[in-house]
């Protein structure tokens, strides 16, 4: 799996400075999640384009649950993202 795509409802964690973010499908997390935890504590890094924009990304688990991508702020603002709304990232590893 080099190249996928996330597709989902940008959510937030809880808290002033919470992180926005998309989760990857459970299959996804099913499928990544060993490299996830190979990389450990290092996060598996890739490329991930929405829209017009590209950036450097990481994937994260959620303790012990899903995984998901980060959603910077210069991303949300490029791309006038808000919580709620559903978005498609395309990933390259």
């Amino acid at each position: 799996m080099d190249e996928f795509t996330v597709r989902g409802p940008v959510e937030r964690f809880p808290g002033e400075n919470g992180w926005f973010y998309v989760k990857l499908s459970a299959r996804q997390s099913a499928q990544l999640g060993p490299l996830v935890r190979s990389e450990w504590p290092a996060l598996l890094k890739i490329r991930c384009t929405l829209g017009d924009t590209t950036w450097k990304a990481t994937i994260m688990p959620i303790k012990d649950g899903p995984l998901f991508v980060a959603l910077p702020a210069k991303v949300r603002k490029a791309e006038a993202i808000v919580v709620g709304q559903r978005v498609t990232l395309r990933c390259l590893l």
